[in-house]
């Protein structure tokens, strides 16, 4: 079966609440939710550990073959490429992603479908990992969270959300270039602000904790620039 193509007017896509979000945003929300009260809450120490060790992307377990001998492998290293964005640090690590995902993972999938809503949160979790892999390659420090797929959402979302000057008369509108100066504009808003964020550690929990900043402008340029391959204006997946 394929996506589902919304048909209503630009006015009745406007008259929706800002967080009646679609059901396949809150199925991935609830799955973070899950995942992270089971791990945090019913596992005692030694589990949970191994359990991070399996499914957060430890560079070094992913690019080193001996690092497969470090405790017990329960799925392919590769796996984690995607399963890391399903764990998260704590409660407020947690809550921040949810929110942000919620916020940009409806309005990307009003526009897009299921099917290439699920695509796109793919792509942008896998290259927001391979991304981090190539700025800590080897490195043994676990890397967990779906923000950098969160990112890479807020990317897609810049395609279509920011004025458009040559909006035309179909709806939806056409996506903006990506070289068009509103994208262009706060893609550089981001990238300084993100970067700026991760060399001081800025977070809700405080200062001096690590951000995974080059996973965040990974997935965002993942999502900005593949954007258009999932828009459902385009004729596939339908």
């Amino acid at each position: 079966m394929g996506a589902f193509i919304d048909q209503r007017l630009p006015e009745d896509e406007a008259r929706e609440p800002l967080l009646r979000s679609p059901a396949i945003v809150n199925a991935f929300i609830l799955a973070f939710i899950a995942v992270h009260v089971v791990t945090h809450e019913f596992l005692d120490e030694t589990t949970f550990g191994n359990f991070l060790l399996n499914f957060a992307m430890i560079p070094e377990r992913v690019m080193t073959p001996e690092a497969l001998l470090q405790g017990p492998v329960w799925i392919p290293p590769w796996a984690t490429l995607l399963t890391y964005a399903f764990l998260h640090g704590d409660y407020m690590h947690l809550t921040f992603n949810v929110m942000w995902f919620m916020i940009f993972g409806t309005a990307v999938a009003r526009r897009v479908g299921n099917a290439r809503f699920l695509g796109l949160i793919f792509v942008t979790v896998l290259g927001a990992a391979l991304t981090h892999l190539v700025f800590y390659w080897g490195s043994p420090a676990p890397v967990v969270g779906v923000s950098g797929a969160v990112s890479g959402l807020m990317g897609a979302a810049f395609r279509f959300i920011l004025p458009n000057p040559n909006p035309g008369t179909s709806w939806p509108p056409p996506a903006l270039p990506l070289f068009s100066r509103p994208v262009v504009t706060m893609t550089l808003v981001w990238s300084v602000l993100n970067i700026a964020l991760g060399v001081i550690g800025l977070t809700p929990d405080g200062i001096g904790y690590p951000i995974a900043w080059e996973a965040h402008l990974g997935g965002y340029l993942t999502g900005l620039v593949l954007f258009p391959l999932f828009d459902r204006r385009r004729g596939w997946l339908r």
